[in-house]
Protein backbone atom coordinates (compact mmCIF):
# COMPACT_ATOMS: atom_id res chain seq x y z
CA UNK A 1 0.00 0.00 0.00
CA UNK A 2 2.86 2.42 0.79
CA UNK A 3 4.13 1.80 -2.76
CA UNK A 4 0.84 3.07 -4.20
CA UNK A 5 1.22 6.28 -2.17
CA UNK A 6 4.64 6.97 -3.69
CA UNK A 7 6.62 5.72 -0.69
CA UNK A 8 8.54 3.10 -2.64
CA UNK A 9 10.76 2.13 0.29
CA UNK A 10 7.84 1.97 2.72
CA UNK A 11 9.92 3.87 5.26
CA UNK A 12 8.99 7.54 4.86
CA UNK A 13 7.56 8.68 8.17
CA UNK A 14 4.86 11.36 7.99
CA UNK A 15 5.75 14.80 9.29
CA UNK A 16 4.17 14.91 12.75
CA UNK A 17 3.40 18.01 14.86
CA UNK A 18 6.19 19.56 16.94
CA UNK A 19 7.29 17.76 20.09
CA UNK A 20 6.00 14.42 18.74
CA UNK A 21 7.38 11.21 20.12
CA UNK A 22 9.28 8.92 17.76
CA UNK A 23 6.95 7.51 15.12
CA UNK A 24 6.41 4.07 16.69
CA UNK A 25 5.72 5.57 20.14
CA UNK A 26 3.60 8.32 18.59
CA UNK A 27 1.16 5.98 16.84
CA UNK A 28 0.76 3.96 20.05
CA UNK A 29 0.16 7.04 22.22
CA UNK A 30 -1.97 9.15 19.85
CA UNK A 31 -5.69 8.46 20.16
CA UNK A 32 -6.48 10.53 17.02
CA UNK A 33 -8.83 12.82 18.95
CA UNK A 34 -8.00 15.79 16.72
CA UNK A 35 -7.55 18.31 19.54
CA UNK A 36 -4.08 19.26 18.30
CA UNK A 37 -5.62 19.96 14.90
CA UNK A 38 -8.33 22.15 16.42
CA UNK A 39 -5.88 24.10 18.61
CA UNK A 40 -3.29 24.90 15.91
CA UNK A 41 -3.60 28.68 15.34
CA UNK A 42 -2.12 28.53 11.82
CA UNK A 43 -4.12 25.44 10.80
CA UNK A 44 -1.09 23.55 9.50
CA UNK A 45 -1.90 20.37 11.44
CA UNK A 46 -4.21 18.21 9.37
CA UNK A 47 -5.63 14.69 9.56
CA UNK A 48 -3.34 12.29 7.76
CA UNK A 49 -3.43 8.57 7.04
CA UNK A 50 -5.36 6.63 9.64
CA UNK A 51 -6.61 9.88 11.21
CA UNK A 52 -3.21 10.68 12.76
CA UNK A 53 -2.14 14.35 12.71
CA UNK A 54 0.42 15.51 10.15
CA UNK A 55 1.92 18.91 9.40
CA UNK A 56 1.13 20.54 6.05
CA UNK A 57 3.45 23.50 5.47
CA UNK A 58 1.62 24.44 2.28
CA UNK A 59 -1.10 25.76 4.63
CA UNK A 60 1.29 28.10 6.48
CA UNK A 61 3.99 28.11 9.13
CA UNK A 62 4.41 26.68 12.61
CA UNK A 63 4.60 29.29 15.35
CA UNK A 64 6.12 26.74 17.76
CA UNK A 65 3.56 28.04 20.24
CA UNK A 66 2.91 24.69 21.89
CA UNK A 67 -0.88 24.90 21.69
CA UNK A 68 -0.95 21.43 20.10
CA UNK A 69 1.12 20.03 22.98
CA UNK A 70 -1.17 21.58 25.59
CA UNK A 71 -4.17 19.98 23.87
CA UNK A 72 -2.61 16.49 23.68
CA UNK A 73 -4.09 14.50 26.56
CA UNK A 74 -2.44 11.15 25.73
CA UNK A 75 0.96 12.94 25.54
CA UNK A 76 1.90 11.83 22.05
CA UNK A 77 3.20 15.41 21.87
CA UNK A 78 5.45 16.09 24.84
CA UNK A 79 7.69 19.01 25.76
CA UNK A 80 10.65 18.38 28.00
CA UNK A 81 13.75 20.32 29.07
CA UNK A 82 16.47 20.39 26.42
CA UNK A 83 14.38 18.68 23.76
CA UNK A 84 13.92 20.43 20.43
CA UNK A 85 10.42 21.00 19.10
CA UNK A 86 11.42 18.87 16.16
CA UNK A 87 14.23 18.15 13.80
CA UNK A 88 12.46 19.43 10.72
CA UNK A 89 14.68 21.65 8.62
CA UNK A 90 14.33 23.43 5.31
CA UNK A 91 16.38 22.62 2.25
CA UNK A 92 16.68 24.56 -1.00
CA UNK A 93 16.81 22.84 -4.38
CA UNK A 94 19.17 24.99 -6.43
CA UNK A 95 18.00 23.26 -9.62
CA UNK A 96 14.48 24.65 -9.09
CA UNK A 97 15.19 27.93 -7.22
CA UNK A 98 14.56 31.07 -9.26
CA UNK A 99 17.55 32.89 -7.77
CA UNK A 100 19.95 30.16 -8.87
CA UNK A 101 18.34 30.42 -12.31
CA UNK A 102 19.22 34.12 -12.51
CA UNK A 103 15.73 35.43 -11.66
CA UNK A 104 15.35 37.89 -8.78
CA UNK A 105 13.35 36.36 -5.93
CA UNK A 106 13.64 36.83 -2.18
CA UNK A 107 10.40 35.21 -1.13
CA UNK A 108 12.02 32.58 1.11
CA UNK A 109 14.41 34.92 2.95
CA UNK A 110 11.92 37.66 3.81
CA UNK A 111 9.68 35.64 6.18
CA UNK A 112 12.58 33.81 7.87
CA UNK A 113 12.50 35.16 11.45
CA UNK A 114 15.67 33.31 12.48
CA UNK A 115 17.54 34.58 9.42
CA UNK A 116 18.51 31.02 8.50
CA UNK A 117 18.10 32.03 4.86
CA UNK A 118 20.36 34.87 3.73
CA UNK A 119 20.59 36.29 0.24
CA UNK A 120 24.19 36.05 -1.04
CA UNK A 121 25.09 38.57 -3.77
CA UNK A 122 26.60 37.08 -6.93
CA UNK A 123 29.01 38.98 -9.16
CA UNK A 124 27.18 39.85 -12.36
CA UNK A 125 23.96 38.18 -11.24
CA UNK A 126 21.14 38.21 -8.74
CA UNK A 127 21.48 37.26 -5.09
CA UNK A 128 20.86 33.60 -4.26
CA UNK A 129 19.43 32.14 -1.05
CA UNK A 130 21.88 30.39 1.24
CA UNK A 131 20.52 28.31 4.08
CA UNK A 132 22.24 27.91 7.46
CA UNK A 133 20.56 24.84 8.95
CA UNK A 134 22.05 25.60 12.36
CA UNK A 135 19.72 28.63 12.50
CA UNK A 136 16.67 26.95 10.96
CA UNK A 137 13.96 26.13 13.52
CA UNK A 138 11.81 24.23 11.03
CA UNK A 139 8.88 26.66 11.18
CA UNK A 140 8.24 26.39 7.43
CA UNK A 141 7.65 30.12 6.88
CA UNK A 142 9.77 29.83 3.74
CA UNK A 143 7.90 26.86 2.30
CA UNK A 144 4.46 28.11 1.28
CA UNK A 145 5.76 31.42 -0.10
CA UNK A 146 8.17 29.84 -2.60
CA UNK A 147 6.56 30.32 -6.03
CA UNK A 148 8.33 27.30 -7.57
CA UNK A 149 8.39 24.88 -4.59
CA UNK A 150 12.19 24.94 -4.35
CA UNK A 151 11.95 24.59 -0.55
CA UNK A 152 11.46 21.20 1.07
CA UNK A 153 10.82 20.52 4.76
CA UNK A 154 12.25 17.25 6.08
CA UNK A 155 13.13 15.44 9.27
CA UNK A 156 16.88 15.73 9.78
CA UNK A 157 17.13 13.07 12.48
CA UNK A 158 15.10 11.08 14.95
CA UNK A 159 13.48 12.64 17.97
CA UNK A 160 13.91 11.08 21.34
CA UNK A 161 10.84 9.67 23.06
CA UNK A 162 10.86 11.21 26.50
Amino acid sequence: MQFLRGDFSGRAAPLRPPWSLREAAFVVACDRCGLCIERCPTRIIKRGRGGYPVVDFSAGECLLCGDCVAACKPQALRRSEGREAWTVRASIDAQVCLGYGGIECRSCADPCATRAIQMRPQVGGVAVPVLDNSLCNGCGACFSVCPVRAIDMRQQGLQEAQ
